[in-house]
């Protein structure tokens, strides 16, 4: 008998011990999971992958999210205004409205002259939705009955009537027309007419279409946000998997992780400071028509894992897309003027450059602003220092980045013009710093070459 209860006690120890491991260990592997270089903060993320075929249906879950119109026009008190409310997103509520539209109709062009054209630029009975570069109207294809419909257009104007929609292209100086059912604007247009920021401008056209000019001098409001950054292992184990990566490390510290022969990602330097990335895929194939480069490129930034909530299109030409996040409203530039995300199309093979920062927690607003001069005085600066107006191909407030000396994860996002011109964006500081003969001789031979 003795022996007996021996043997259970021995038991029910045993099975304690064991159940006693059981639950350690389980509560070691949480803490692992939840403090290891933040490799399944973005899980979800993860589970919302869409595949590159996903995302060519128009079925990418962000599609709507990452192609939004950016900025917002409209008439106070017969001025036209740049429109901003950060309690009243304009451009989110049009969004939501243009999802639900179906087109009535096919797509007819009604205005084809640059006078035509600028009549509807200034005029009142529009609200103006534009997005900072142009896509193809087969991008969200439910406007449209023809999958393979590159036209393009960059800016949506909303009537009075709710079953119009009219969509203008800067380059061309075309107006089409649409018939839509399902859309309702009213909250729209009342947004627009009680909008908070409402800065004057005026429409001036450079070589990629119409930028607003701001009339007077604006205080711009100086933006704080706590961000960190993904490690180098999230990115390798997201683009790459697991298994087969293979690491070479060069001489600049930067490590290349191949994975086979056709597929790698480049790096940066853990005790540099930097976080640029730059993604290769290497098969040959034609570089994707203008409606499918816009759609792979959104395949891409999913692939990436990024925090999508405040990433938006912002450029594009011939080979490449690129994203910017927009916090206020405007967009942020990395690095003094890199992009957040450039994807480029070629023949033999397809690259994403990317930055690592996600910006976390926006830190309340302290009252610091930057005066911004009027736009034609920064033109007339440039102008000075070599860079004439007819050389601008846009021109916007952007925000400029810069740590803060209190904290090590606190910037600061300063406004600030930021110019394109030769194909490269930069500050207006930046630019004065240039050798704008070189950039001019080296335009032309380009362009030389191109003609031949």
């Amino acid at each position: 008998m003795t022996g007996m209860r021996f043997k259970f006690k021995f038991g029910e120890f045993f099975l304690g011990l064991g159940t006693f491991l059981v639950i350690a260990l389980s509560i070691v592997l949480w803490i692992f999971i939840m403090t290891s270089d933040q490799r399944f903060s973005n899980i979800g993320q993860n589970q919302n992958n869409t595949s590159k075929q996903e995302a060519r249906n128009h079925s990418a879950k962000s599609l709507y999210d990452l192609f939004i119109p950016t900025t917002a026009y409209g008439f106070s008190d017969g001025k036209l205004c740049q429109l901003y409310d950060s309690n009243n997103n304009l451009t989110l509520e049009f969004t939501k409205e243009i999802k639900k539209a179906k087109a009535d109709n096919k797509i007819k062009k009604i205005v084809n002259s640059r006078d035509a054209y600028e009549n509807y630029l200034n005029s009142p009975e529009y609200v103006q939705l534009v997005y900072p570069d142009e896509i193809t109207f087969s991008l969200f294809n439910h406007l449209n009955n023809k999958t393979g419909d590159n036209r393009e257009f960059n800016r949506f104007f909303v009537s009075k009537s709710n079953h119009w929609i009219y969509l203008g292209n800067d380059q061309t100086s075309e107006i089409y027309r649409i018939k839509i059912r399902g859309a309702n604007f009213n909250k729209l247009r009342k947004y627009a007419k009680d909008a908070k920021s409402k800065n004057p401008v005026r429409f001036v056209r450079l070589k990629e279409g119409y930028s607003p000019f701001y009339s007077r001098e604006t205080e711009g409001r100086v933006y704080s946000y706590l961000v960190n950054h993904q490690s180098y292992s999230y990115f390798v184990s997201r683009l790459l998997g697991t298994s087969g990566v293979t690491s070479k490390t060069n001489k600049n510290g930067q490590t290349i992780y191949s994975l086979n022969y056709y597929t790698r990602l480049r790096v940066p330097d853990q005790k540099s400071g930097e976080h640029n990335y730059l993604y290769t895929h290497f098969e040959k194939n034609k570089i994707p028509n203008a409606t499918n480069r816009l759609l792979d490129s959104v395949y891409y930034v999913h692939q990436l894992g990024l925090t999508e909530q405040d990433l938006r299109f912002f450029d594009a030409d011939g080979t490449n897309v690129s994203y910017l996040n927009y916090i206020e409203g405007i967009p942020v530039f990395l690095n003094q003027h890199d992009l957040q995300i450039r994807t480029t199309f070629s023949t033999d093979s397809i690259n994403v450059a990317f930055n690592s920062i996600n910006f976390q927690i926006p830190i309340p607003f302290d009252g610091q602003t930057q005066a911004l001069k009027p736009t034609d005085d920064v033109v007339e600066e440039l102008s000075a220092h070599g860079l004439s107006e007819g050389d601008i191909q846009r021109i916007v407030v952007g925000f400029r980045m810069e740590k803060d000396t209190s904290h090590h994860s606190l910037i600061n996002l300063i406004p600030t013009y930021y110019v394109k011109a030769y194909d490269e964006w930069k500050s207006v500081s930046e630019w004065k710093k240039q050798d704008l003969a070189t950039y001019r001789k080296f335009n032309k031979s380009n362009s030389s070459e191109g003609v031949r």
